[in-house]
């Protein structure tokens, strides 16, 4: 069973990148989150020989995936530990075969009191932009009570074990 593993409040951007990179999503994709700033954020896939179409592009559900993990980190850099985002909407334009390596830049355009704009843009190999990903993310803690039955659900199973 995987745990909540709360972002670094207040630790160095280092931690961050670290934190990034060792959730569910980023372990099990070999995502690697490079760089993180306040609102800002860098990861890279190398890519995998399973999500790989034959034409050696990365497989467009996994840069979505991707790129909703990017979203998540991004926004958490802004909230409180009293907030936790959620993708609330997605949008992807694929403009060219996504060959990796291939870098994801989230930065989060505007944040409101109870939602979060992100734009990430994908670059390939060759730096060209190959997808530019829009969304939001809610921000106003409604999610957090989610964390928080899960965080307690895991409690009570530990004891009856």
């Amino acid at each position: 069973m995987t745990r909540y593993l709360e972002p670094p409040y207040g630790g160095a951007w280092e931690k961050w990148a670290e934190w990034g990179s060792t959730l569910s999503v980023a372990k099990g994709l070999n995502l690697r989150c490079t760089q993180v700033t306040s609102g800002r954020a860098t990861l890279v896939l190398d890519g995998e020989e399973w999500f790989i179409n034959p034409n050696g592009a990365v497989n467009g559900g996994i840069v979505i995936a991707c790129a909703d993990h990017a979203f998540g980190v991004v926004a958490s850099t802004l909230l409180d530990p009293e907030r936790m985002p959620a993708t609330a909407t997605f949008t992807s334009d694929f403009l060219r075969p996504a060959i990796p390596p291939i870098t994801f830049e989230a930065v989060v355009d505007r944040m409101g009191r109870t939602m979060a704009f992100i734009s990430v843009c994908v670059t390939d190999r060759a730096g060209k932009i190959c997808n530019e990903v829009r969304g939001t993310m809610v921000v106003d803690g409604s999610s957090r009570t989610l964390v928080g039955a899960a965080v307690a659900s895991n409690a009570v199973s530990a004891q009856h074990l």
